[in-house]
């Protein structure tokens, strides 16, 4: 069936929502960016509101657009999608979802005292910002803290805007690995709250946009610190997974012997 004469039988919701896409697929709209106000979609496309409504429903059903209360639609930016378990960088988790990373210097140099106590850091280190994007489009603000003695070690840290003007998905991670200190373990904790004026200003978001808030320390094979980071993602490209499992019980066989079941499955004796 031809697209028009389609279109000419499906839902006007149906057919706003699919012009709607296709601003947005051709870069008319790009991420992060404010869809028109349901009052100038009625009035540019004579439409109800309720029509414009199920549109915009449609689309954020399909995780094209989300929705701020009380500011408006916005295009969606695209998704970090991780599980819990994989140590990846920023940097890895966008490359493993087939996404362009790329990153802005906006501090670098000798940490304060009590900064560097914030992030659990009790040598003297170097702080890192950056403002991290995905596809084009600011997601994040990272501030890290670096010891000292991993940082002098580090050779990318020494020319750090040239590092990352010749790799914009420049890897702090794999700079470490390069310097001798690969990450092997960490310890992550998520917390949630509201931007902020600094971040929002350089994530291009209102202060009120909520923010997933992730405080991470990592650590080489010896044990030791190379890194502490507070990473402040926008909540609409923060995906976190996490496979939960019942705990250990015991339960009864049929011959009266009670076994320990992990997850709540029966094992035998």
């Amino acid at each position: 069936m031809p697209s028009m004469e389609r279109f000419a039988l499906a839902p006007r919701y149906q057919v706003l929502a699919e012009e709607l896409r296709r601003r947005i697929s051709n870069g008319e709209f790009k991420p992060g960016d404010r869809l028109p106000s349901e009052t100038e979609l009625c009035s540019a496309n004579g439409v109800s509101r309720g029509t414009v409504v199920r549109a915009i429903e449609k689309l954020v059903t399909d995780g094209i657009v989300h929705r701020r209360q009380g500011v408006g639609s916005f295009v969606a930016r695209p998704s970090l999608h991780r599980q819990a378990g994989q140590l990846l960088s920023f940097s890895e988790s966008a490359y493993a979802k087939g996404l362009r990373s790329e990153q802005t210097p906006i501090g670098f140099g000798q940490a304060s005292r009590e900064r560097a106590r914030q992030f659990q850091c009790d040598v003297p280190a170097v702080y890192l910002d950056r403002i991290r994007s995905i596809e084009g489009a600011p997601c994040a603000v990272h501030r890290s803290i670096i010891p000292g003695g991993v940082a002098a070690n580090v050779q990318a840290l020494s020319d750090l805007e040239d590092a990352t003007r010749s790799a914009p998905d420049f890897s702090l991670y794999r700079a470490l690995e390069a310097a001798g200190f690969r990450v092997v373990e960490a310890q992550e904790r998520i917390t949630s709250r509201l931007a902020g004026q600094e971040d929002a200003r350089h994530m291009g978001v209102a202060a009120t946009a909520p923010v997933m808030v992730v405080f991470r320390r990592s650590f080489d094979a010896t044990g030791r610190l190379v890194e502490a980071v507070e990473a402040v993602y926008l909540s609409e490209v923060y995906c976190y997974d996490v496979r939960l499992v019942a705990p250990p019980s015991v339960v009864p066989t049929d011959s009266g012997i009670q076994a320990r079941s992990p997850g709540g499955r029966l094992t035998g004796q």
